[in-house]
Order: C-alpha cells, then sequence, then structure tokens
C-alpha cells in the first residue's frame, strides 16, 4: 500500500509538473472557452527618476460576442515622478496573433496601434507614443530548469485553483522612447513582463506591489486561493548584493501583512530561512486608479482595481536579525483588487 501511495503521489507531482508554465508560455494560448476568455501581457516599465510606464496587451471573449473570436483589449498608463497621470482603455475588434506554437514566433498586433513580439514593443497612439526593446539580460523569476514557472509552484496547477500566471522577467534594462505630443523622452530603463490567461477568474482579490531601479528589481504580491479566505503570498528580491526568492507563505500565518487601502498603505514582512524582510509601501488616494476590466466584463463579476504607480517604497532585509541593506524607492506600483479595494477610488482610465 505504500508503495501504491508514493507511485500515486509520483504521478500527481509529474502531471502537475507537465502543465507548469514555462517561458515559452509567454506565445499566445488557443481559447479555452468559447464564452469567457482573457490573456494578458503586463508591462511594467520603469525610468528612474522620470516615471513609470503601464502597458497591458490583452486578448480576450466575453459572453455577449455572437463570433467567439478573440478581441483587443490595450490599457497604457504613463505616471511621472512629478507631474499628471496619462490613461488609456483600449477596445478594438481588429486583432493579428500568431506564434500559438512557437514563442520565437509571438507576434501581437493591433493595426496602427501596437505591435509586439518576444523583443519589442512599439505603441503609436494619440498622446502615448512609446517603444521598446531588450537591451541586457532576462531576470527570470525561478532558477533552475524551468525559470517560468509561477511564483506560487505548483499550486496553482491544483484543480479547480484556477488559471495560469507566471513572470517573464522581474527585471530587464531596456531602451526606450516616449513622447505624448509636449514631451519627448528616450534612454534607458527597466521592465517587468509577466503574463496571465484564463477562463475564469482564479483568485477573488490580490495584493501586488512592484519596483524597478538601479538598486533594486523586486515583486511581491498575495492573492486569494480561488473564492477561499486563504491568502498565498511569494516573491523575489534582486539587489547588488542580494538574490531571494521568497516561497510561497499562507498570509497572516508564516506572513505579516497590513493594508490600509482608502489610505494608500501596505506593509509586509516575510522570512527566508535566515533571511527576513520588511517592505513598506505609501501612495496618496489620489494617485490611484480605478479598473475593473476583465472582471465585470468577462467574468460578470464586480471585483474592481485599484492601482497606483507613485508608491513610495522603502525595503529593509536583515541578516540573522541584523539590519544588512536599505534601499528606499521614490516611485514604485501598489495594487488592491477585490475584497482589498477601497470604494472612495475616483479615478478611471480614459475608455477609446
Amino acid at each position: 500500500m505504500k508503495v501504491l501511495n508514493l507511485f500515486c503521489l509520483f504521478l500527481t507531482i509529474f502531471s502537475l509538473q507537465t502543465v507548469a508554465t514555462t517561458l515559452e508560455d509567454l506565445r499566445p494560448h488557443v481559447p479555452s472557452s468559447e464564452s469567457t476568455w482573457a490573456e494578458q501581457w503586463f508591462y511594467n516599465i520603469s525610468i528612474p527618476n522620470t516615471g513609470y510606464f503601464k502597458v497591458s496587451l490583452q486578448t480576450y471573449i466575453a459572453p455577449d460576442f455572437i463570433d467567439p473570436t478573440p478581441k483587443a483589449y490595450i490599457h497604457l498608463a504613463y505616471t511621472p515622478l512629478n507631474g499628471s497621470a496619462i490613461k488609456y482603455d483600449i477596445f478594438r475588434d481588429d486583432l493579428i496573433l500568431k506564434g500559438f506554437d512557437n514563442l520565437e514566433q509571438f507576434h501581437y498586433e493591433v493595426p496602427g496601434i501596437v505591435v509586439a513580439n518576444k523583443d519589442t514593443l512599439t505603441i503609436t497612439f494619440e498622446g502615448f507614443n512609446f517603444s521598446m526593446n531588450w537591451a541586457g539580460e532576462h531576470a527570470h523569476y525561478w532558477r533552475g530548469k524551468n525559470p517560468g514557472q509561477t511564483p506560487f509552484g505548483i499550486i496553482p496547477e491544483l484543480p479547480g485553483v484556477g488559471g495560469k500566471w507566471f513572470l517573464y522577467t522581474v527585471g530587464t534594462p531596456i531602451q526606450y522612447q516616449f513622447d505624448d505630443g509636449n514631451h519627448s523622452l528616450s534612454g534607458s530603463g527597466f521592465a517587468q513582463l509577466d503574463k496571465g490567461w484564463f477562463d475564469k477568474e482564479s483568485s477573488s482579490g490580490v495584493i501586488y506591489t512592484m519596483g524597478l531601479s538601479d538598486e533594486l528589481y523586486y515583486m511581491f504580491t498575495g492573492a486569494r486561493v480561488g473564492t477561499s479566505a486563504i491568502e498565498l503570498w511569494a516573491g523575489r528580491y534582486i539587489s547588488k548584493n542580494y538574490d531571494l526568492i521568497f516561497y510561497p507563505a499562507i498570509g497572516n500565518v508564516s506572513v505579516k501583512r497590513e493594508y490600509d487601502s482608502c489610505n494608500g498603505d501596505f506593509k509586509l514582512e516575510m522570512d527566508k530561512l535566515t533571511y527576513k524582510l520588511v517592505l513598506e509601501a505609501k501612495s496618496e488616494l489620489d494617485d490611484f486608479y480605478r479598473q475593473v476590466f476583465p472582471s465585470a466584463i468577462i467574468f460578470g463579476g464586480e471585483q474592481r482595481y485599484m492601482k497606483s504607480m507613485k508608491a513610495k517604497v522603502s525595503s529593509s532585509l536583515y541578516h540573522y536579525g541584523q539590519l544588512v541593506e536599505t534601499i528606499e524607492m521614490p516611485q514604485a506600483l501598489l495594487e488592491f483588487s477585490g475584497p482589498y479595494f477601497c470604494s472612495a477610488t475616483k479615478n478611471d482610465s480614459v475608455t477609446r
């Protein structure tokens, strides 16, 4: 009986690993539903001492579609370190998508607006003309044989947990150009690219923060597991002196976290063997903006999102209880959704 149980356990682990996310999954996927579908490429881009860009390229199928052919949704945002943000939500029927079987052929295009492949991204739209290309080595999330596994390990592969999501890179140097009609910027920066695809919402709520600078790449996120109240947390911290992966842990059990989204406050404490990281993020409520896509449009849900690209972040790293590194960031991302959302958030994107 013990041999049989071990054999069954081996088969279960093996089957989960065979459906795990990999770097190849940056390519598009064939929709698994003809009524509800979302696939997303999220580019978070930092230009230190200048500002943050967010470019989200998505495909979707909604229940009211007569023809279940994916359409395009594009979210664009630029938040300067000092000044007002630019935000657009763009919906288009025309979509050219290639590379379903080969990452090297990945191609996302909305004619006249966006062209993206695995190496470059170009946006041409009203007051948001932006292009970037990779200019250095990718810092993938995991080390080892599968650097494209989701931060939550094999847990998202368990039956009933939900959609797929992973980080293609925690941070990579880039070259970029941007023009909004009034300002022209160009030079170097850093980008994080993550990817998700699903035919149902995989979580009822998320807290997410990330930042990129000359000193630090980081990403930490906590998500409700399915529709349960259980929070699962994970993250990556890469500085010039330390490179730490914080393995999946249960919120408010082996992770300490505090938040007040209506005050834009978030504090996280995570442990890793001999290390402890304390991260604090703060953003003014007026610097958050709301989004309801894809929850309301595709899945008929009520999950709302509030996002800021003006969070001030302080991270303190301890080794054997001694403070070994403190890094301040004047600008980073902080997001809340679902039960973490604050209804006092008022700003919306501009739909085109």
